[in-house]
């Protein structure tokens, strides 16, 4: 599955911006106040992100879509990481308020 065939918008411009490592717009997506779990640990989303996808290069190929398009499933690559994940995104008013991030 494309990161484009992606049914929910906002859902698809984050895992554009991530393929694209377009920090800029992967935190527009993201509400100020947004929280992040990684397989269940809270985490700081400027950190994470900065950590886990901007310097080493992560990249999330979609398999599969769940949660009429909130849950993406497919394979995380990185300089650190390759490895079945699961993302799920809380989304309202066009903006994630919450994605929680865990091993598959």
């Amino acid at each position: 599955m494309r990161a484009e065939d992606l049914t929910n918008p906002v859902v698809r411009a984050v895992v554009v911006a991530i393929r694209d490592s377009d920090r800029n717009a992967f935190f527009a997506a993201f509400a100020t106040s947004a929280a992040l779990t990684d397989d269940g640990e809270l985490q700081h989303l400027r950190a994470w992100a900065d950590r886990e996808l901007f310097r080493s290069h992560g990249r999330l190929d979609p398999e599969r879509e769940g949660r009429d398009g909130l849950d993406v499933f497919g394979r995380f690559h990185s300089d650190r990481w390759d490895m079945e994940t699961v993302w799920r995104f809380n989304v309202s008013d066009g903006l994630v308020h919450r994605l929680e991030v865990a091993a598959e």
